[in-house]
């Protein structure tokens, strides 16, 4: 077995061992009617985390990279920071009074639904607007102006990595702003590859990255180009906007590091202050096992996963 189930989510390791051993993780406190009795506090959650473990201890064999590869280069992890700019402020402060009370009202409310679907809505929003004004309001971008923080701080970090002679892997969950990216490199003349869920030939982009010395920068989202490929040409990997989810993260920062890096690796995680983005980082690190088994993918459902204190938290 791979550990991609394992980290996808813990029912899919349930419906692995219901093949091999049928109903022996039927007692587990983690797969008994989850949703009439989820765990109550992070204690109960140890607990039942701990129990799985013991019961499959006996069916398992897992080898951490960091064993079998002794060699690999080291991997060093940074979050870096940055500040929004007066017209971000003005965006995100719009959009929060605008959009935020109805849901704040919900949330409040124990004997009302938490809408998730519109607390999605809203934070991907606050997200759009960390990352680029440009991605809200639809207008050009002025390589003049300073509308973003993080994006001068990207910039600042993409410069310093190609004048010390490293290709860089950029990770956007927006294909918007992945567009931009590429604009800036194509005004820079900084050779690349771009991989989305749109893109064709993804071998042959992957190659040329890896091969052309020429080519500087990889730029992909995460769903595309974060698994299943190979892209040890580079040192220096940028996530550009965090996702829900760090093992998805991780995922995608390991096709750098990997059998066939030679050079160590520096991942940079962009931060915005003052913003739910700080938070979800914050959140994401606390929870970042259980959040690896429960969460898959970047949808209102996993939403699901948070109490209604910490989503008044992203909207506080």
């Amino acid at each position: 077995m791979t550990g991609t189930p394992i980290e996808n989510a813990v029912l899919e390791l349930k419906a692995l061992m219901d093949v091999v051993v049928p109903g022996y993780l039927d007692s587990a406190t983690l797969f008994a009617r989850p949703d009439a009795h989820p765990p109550a506090t992070d204690d109960d959650t140890a607990q039942s985390r701990a129990q799985l473990r013991r019961l499959i201890y006996p069916f398992t064999l897992r080898r951490l990279k960091s064993r079998v590869l002794a060699e690999l280069p080291e991997k060093i992890e940074d979050i870096r920071t940055c500040e929004l700019t007066e017209k971000q402020v003005k965006l995100y402060r719009d959009a929060v009074e605008s959009r935020a009370q109805g849901i704040i009202g919900a949330l409040t409310d124990e004997d009302q639904q938490i809408p998730y679907i519109h607390i999605f809505a809203l934070l991907t929003l606050l997200k759009q607007i960390c990352n680029h004004p440009a991605l809200v309001n639809k207008a050009p971008v002025d390589t003049t102006a300073v509308a973003s923080g993080k994006w001068e701080l990207f910039k600042e970090l993409l410069a310093e990595s190609l004048a010390s002679d490293q290709k860089v892997v950029v990770y956007s969950q927006f294909t918007e702003m992945i567009a931009i990216i590429a604009e800036y490199l194509d005004r820079n003349a900084i050779d690349h590859v771009i991989l989305t869920g749109a893109s064709r030939n993804r071998g042959r982009l992957i190659d040329r990255f890896n091969t052309d010395p020429a080519c500087r920068v990889f730029v992909g989202s995460l769903k595309a180009g974060g698994t299943g490929i190979d892209l040890v040409a580079a040192s220096v990997v940028i996530h550009y906007d965090r996702w829900w989810n760090a093992a998805k993260e991780d995922q995608a920062t390991d096709r750098v590091h990997r059998i066939g890096q030679r050079r160590g690796v520096q991942v940079f995680k962009l931060v915005t202050l003052g913003t739910l983005e700080e938070k979800i980082s914050a959140i994401i690190e606390k929870k970042r096992q259980l959040m690896a088994d429960i969460v898959r993918e970047d949808d209102p459902g996993l939403l699901k996963s948070f109490s209604r204190q910490e989503l008044l938290d992203f909207l506080s």
